[in-house]
């Protein structure tokens, strides 16, 4: 009997595309033992990962991939690696593994990160892990949260930001500060990429696209702050990088949930040339895609599982736009 490796490593040879564009999304990376955040993966899995990456494909940013495909020239399986939001794990964990494989990617920026050191997330997961010892219970919009272990605390931060990421940001906003109130933890500590570290990526070939400031859900607020939400972010990267920003990831990315159509025009007036959505698949037409662009998110730990889990992807949805 074949062996299950090198089955699904002759299935996903003969199957992919030479043509398509597969770009695979992460968030967040750390050495084993330090992960309290999801999504993430260990440094150790990923370096795995990257050296698959490397081996099956021709790995390009965005927006040489865009740039390539419209000269004809885009390299037969051919791949960028893109990570979102902008924690500072980027710096110190992904950056690092990147260079020492030889590999480049496109990362996205939620820019009030710059200014805040964290994302609405992790103010939330901060007000709630570090209320004081003694407190057994939380109270949250007349709900008592049980908040006497450590693990009780980690579920409740994730169930609350379940809860307000479909909120607006004023809506957001206001139940943080209920949070914090009722915790008292009142500061944020930095974990969020520096100006400076950005432009040091940057300047060993690694690309910077937008992520909006406050990573809303587009399709919640009003146009004039979805569209400010998109203009802005794009404007305070070019003025930190000193160049044109071309790439933007919608926040969530479900396209028909998080965002459409009024959105994606949105972009397209912004500027931007490329967009990425969360929509699995591959992409096959960059040129009629390219404000809708699919990812795929290669979870597996194993090497025939995380290309088995590429092919599943890239199979469903190559093509289109609309979302899951």
């Amino acid at each position: 009997m074949m062996p299950f490796f090198l089955k699904c490593t002759q299935q996903f040879m003969s199957k992919r595309s030479g043509n398509a564009l597969t770009i695979l999304t992460y968030h967040r990376v750390a050495p084993e033992g330090q992960i309290t955040y999801l999504p993430a993966l260990s440094t150790e899995a990923f370096s795995r990962q990257l050296a698959w990456i490397k081996r099956y494909y021709q790995v390009v940013t965005l927006a040489d991939a865009g740039r390539l495909a419209a000269e004809g020239r885009l390299p037969q399986h051919a791949a960028v690696i893109t990570v979102d939001d902008g924690y500072d794990d980027c710096f110190h964990y992904i950056f690092p593994l990147l260079q020492q494989h030889g590999l480049c990617a496109t990362f996205f920026i939620t820019t009030a990160g710059l200014t805040h050191g964290q994302l609405w997330e992790e103010q939330i997961a901060e007000a709630i892990i570090d209320a004081p010892a003694h407190r057994q219970q939380l109270p949250i919009n007349g709900t008592d949260y049980p908040i006497n272990t450590f693990a009780r605390r980690l579920r409740l931060a994730k169930t609350m930001i379940d809860k307000l990421k479909y909120l607006t940001i004023a809506q957001r906003e206001q139940q943080l500060a209920s949070i914090r109130q009722a915790t008292g933890v009142m500061h944020s500590s930095r974990q969020f990429l520096q100006p400076a570290q950005i432009q040091q990526m940057a300047q060993a070939g690694m690309e910077f696209g937008a992520h909006s400031v406050h990573h809303p859900i587009l399709m919640l607020e009003q146009d004039a702050v979805a569209e400010r939400e998109i203009r802005s972010s794009k404007l305070q990267l070019e003025q930190l990088l000193q160049q044109e920003v071309l790439s933007f990831a919608y926040p969530n990315g479900q396209f028909g949930r998080d965002f459409d159509d009024h959105h994606i025009e949105m972009v397209k007036q912004a500027g931007f040339r490329y967009a990425v959505s969360t929509v699995p698949g591959s992409n096959q037409d960059i040129a009629s895609q390219a404000l809708c662009l699919h990812r795929v998110s290669p979870w597996p730990t194993s090497q025939s599982r995380f290309m088995l889990s590429l092919l599943r992807s890239t199979q469903r949805g190559a093509g289109g736009t609309n979302g899951y």
